[in-house]
């Protein structure tokens, strides 16, 4: 045996064989030797770096580290850790979350395959061994597709309405538009706002600029704001599309006058509340029908397509409402026309425009039509109609208040009943009437007031209501208006403008009447002014009026807000005394959604007993200039009720009109159904002329008082025939004016309104009518 000298390993690892031989012999022997890896001295970086991926991409090549000892041999069975940057920036992750890998034989530990996240950006991936400096990973995300809404948010249309705009999501990289992208549009579930596409399709492909148009999109029946978003595949982020689907405008309406059917003429009113939407379309309604001669009735107003057709240049036109009760319309089809003229996007002044019956009333946007009256609120108001005694004229006048849950009502009243024994009683109170929340028309009921058995109202807004007298017997139609918080005194009436008029049905012992004028407040508890006054055969015209009024705000020891009562001791013809029930500062009475001119003011009722009775308001007059009337550039809307001298001869109209020098030209509508012009029908197309005259005494002066006298009498012309009016007219402010007729056999009295926007209106099927000039105040 031969024992060799010790044998030094090298310094490279590996395994080896070692050989031994002896001279002369040819037999060899071998030693299989292994030169193992020392400590492992350093790590580096030899695969994957660096290189890029997109944005939510895998990377092409996995990250490989080499871990050797001092000798730079590899050193096996070492644990690598592969540590990325946060994610609150460019990095990525390891599938599966393993991010560590053990050196193979070679020394080489090989990560598991990586994803870059949705930010781009360069970074560092680094991969350790015990306290070892660190190998570096130089790695990149670039920007991939991404895809944005571009068109069709923010967006609002009324509810089962299509979207004005299609949805737009274009997808790009780099900031150039991707063709060829399958977009998906998703809408949210619809058991709440929602919508859906057209023909079920909510895929599109991106055209040549990287633009997908979604089909178009209608909103379903529920209101609300939601987002619809838009994805595709291997792009990154979404899309999003804010969308709106808004309620259905409901409004409110009145009529009252004269109706052909039921052996008429009779005297009628109806109070109701309909949805109509964009298009012109009632979806819904409800309205209260009484004419206290055998139909008394709650009926449905259905649903009915294109029943509102608006000239969009005018803010003219009928709107259809066809109900449920045999009993109304002509020859019983339950369908009632109404011809409209609207003032601005939320008020119309309307008639009723079939041969069923003519009147006179409004039209206006509910705000809040199922909220309850508030609580601890105080409202005037005024009714007119006939009586359950002779189907004689009645009205009343006064005010309540609301208790805290505004549930029940409390409140004064004045009445002048020709058909009573006593005419005229002031200041009847009542106490714990009943007053029931509103139904989704915005209708409840009042009870228990003594005015009626019961009453039904409808919300215009917090402030404003319309009341029918629903008992079978009797008959009237009135308004409320909220008082707001003002304590009135003496101090609050001041200069003004009246409008006060019988009903169709004012057979009182003078027979019908309206009357109009203007006065100043010399003093707090006097009135002095100029009046005309028509009683059919009576005529009063530019009367010098005075006397006093008195606003108490007390009945018997009782606070009652704003009640009052003015007395003429100079009488406008017979006219004497009128009832006062002031309203809340800040409202409009024509125009209960108009909160920015033409405010504030009271509801009055003629309370002369057996003489005359009727009811109408109390403007504050804030501006006589001619040049904001006459000399105007804007447009008017008007209307009036129209009583001639043999029974039942009432005619109605609306229309708009406009100045040219000074003259007053227009068109209407106006429904002869009683055939005073010769007619007998409603009539379209209806031209209106003539040219006020500013009365301007004494000289120098300008009180808001114009007459249409021949020869610049008020020319209507109807169907080819036509009539010849005089007129006066008293201007509370430039937008604001009432025009009354006093011929021996005739009367009227009416609004002129000066029109707004009649953008928005329903059943415009054109662009809006431009607005007229703003309003003088």
């Amino acid at each position: 045996m031969a024992i060799s000298a010790v044998f030094t390993a090298n310094g490279i690892a590996g395994t080896y064989t070692v050989t031994a031989s002896t001279a002369g012999t040819t037999s060899t022997a071998s030693f299989s030797e292994t030169n193992k890896a020392a400590a492992p001295a350093a790590i580096k970086a030899t695969g994957g770096t660096p290189q890029s991926a997109t944005v939510l991409k895998q990377f092409t090549n996995p990250l490989q580290a080499m871990v050797v000892d001092s000798n730079s041999n590899p050193v096996s069975g070492v644990l690598v850790t592969f540590t990325a940057p946060p994610q609150t920036g460019a990095s990525g992750t390891f599938a599966g979350g393993a991010n560590t890998a053990t050196t193979n034989a070679s020394g080489m530990a090989t990560s598991a395959v990586f994803t870059a996240n949705g930010t781009a950006g360069p970074y560092t991936v680094t991969a350790t061994v015990g306290a070892l400096a660190p190998a570096n990973f130089s790695l990149t995300n670039t920007a991939g597709p991404m895809i944005a809404a571009t068109g069709g948010t923010p967006q609002t249309v009324q509810v089962n309405q299509p979207f004005a705009m299609q949805l737009q999501a274009t997808v790009t990289q780099g900031g150039v538009g991707v063709s060829g992208v399958t977009v998906t549009f998703t809408a949210p579930a619809q058991t709440g706002a929602s919508g859906t596409f057209a023909g079920g399709v909510n895929t599109a492909t991106t055209n040549a600029s990287g633009v997908a148009t979604s089909a178009v999109f209608t909103a379903n029946g529920i209101a609300g704001t939601y987002a619809v978003t838009a994805t595709a595949p291997g792009v990154s982020g979404t899309a999003d599309f804010s969308l709106t689907n808004t309620a259905v405008p409901t409004y409110a309406f009145y009529l009252s006058g004269m109706e052909a059917i039921n052996y008429g003429p009779n005297f009628y009113a109806v109070a109701g509340s309909v949805a109509i939407d964009v298009n012109g379309n009632v979806l819904y309604g409800e309205q209260d029908y009484n004419d206290a001669f055998g139909i008394t009735a709650t009926d449905l107003i259905l649903p009915g397509s294109a029943a509102l057709k608006v000239d969009p240049a005018t803010g003219q036109g009928t709107l259809t409402l066809t109900t449920n009760d045999i009993l109304l319309g002509p020859g019983g089809s339950g369908i009632e026309t109404v011809g409209v003229q609207f003032v601005n996007n939320s008020h119309a002044l309307i008639v009723q425009f079939d041969e069923s019956a003519t009147s006179s009333g409004s039209l206006d946007l509910q705000t809040a039509p199922s909220t309850p009256l508030p609580g601890n609120a105080s409202y005037a108001f005024t009714l007119s109609g006939v009586d359950d005694i002779c189907y004689c004229s009645v009205v009343y006048g006064g005010v309540f208040s609301t208790d805290v849950p505004g549930t029940t009502l409390t409140g004064v009243y004045d009445v002048d009943d020709v058909g009573a024994a006593t005419a005229t009683v002031l200041g009847t109170t009542f106490s714990g009437a009943a007053i029931s929340p509103p139904d989704g028309y915005g209708r409840g009921t009042i009870t228990g007031t003594g005015l009626a058995g019961t009453l039904a109202y409808y919300i215009v807004g917090p402030e404003a209501i319309r009341i029918i007298d629903m008992d079978a017997n009797d008959s009237a139609f009135g308004s409320g208006f909220g008082q707001g918080t003002k304590t009135f005194t003496n101090t609050s009436l001041v200069s003004s403008v009246f409008a006060v008029q019988s009903n169709s049905f004012g057979f009182s012992y003078l027979g019908p009447f309206a009357a109009a004028g203007s006065f100043t407040i010399p003093a707090a508890g006097t009135f002095t002014g100029i009046g005309d006054d028509d009683e059919i055969g009576f005529v009063a015209t530019g009367t010098t009026i005075g006397g006093s009024y008195s606003i108490s705000n007390a009945v018997g020891g009782t606070t009652y807000n704003g009640y009052g009562s003015l007395t003429f001791l100079t009488p406008l013809q017979d006219i004497t005394n009128l009832g006062i029930y002031m309203t809340d500062p800040k409202l409009n009475l024509n125009d209960p959604n108009n909160m920015s001119s033409g405010l504030g003011g009271a509801l009055v009722a003629d309370l002369d007993g057996y003489t005359l009775n009727g009811t109408g308001v109390l403007i504050p007059q804030t501006d006589t200039s001619p040049s904001h009337f006459t000399g105007s550039t804007g447009t008017y809307a008007f209307g009036a009720q129209d009583y001639f001298v043999c029974y039942g001869c009432e005619f109605d109209f609306v229309g708009q009109g406009s100045f040219a020098a000074g003259a007053f030209s227009g068109t209407g509508l106006l429904n002869d159904v009683f055939d005073i012009f010769g007619s007998g029908l409603p009539d379209s197309g209806v031209t209106f002329s003539g040219t006020p005259v500013p009365d301007t005494t004494p000289p120098g002066s300008s009180t808001g008082r114009y007459t249409l006298f021949t020869p610049n009498y008020l020319l209507v012309t109807v169907a080819g025939s036509s009539g010849f009016f005089d007129v006066v007219i008293y201007q509370a402010s430039g937008g604001q004016l009432f025009w009354l007729n006093e011929d021996e056999d005739t009367l009227f009295l009416g609004p002129l309104e000066q029109q707004g926007s009649l953008a928005g209106v329903p059943g415009v099927k054109r662009s809006a009518a431009k607005s007229a000039k703003p309003k003088y105040k």
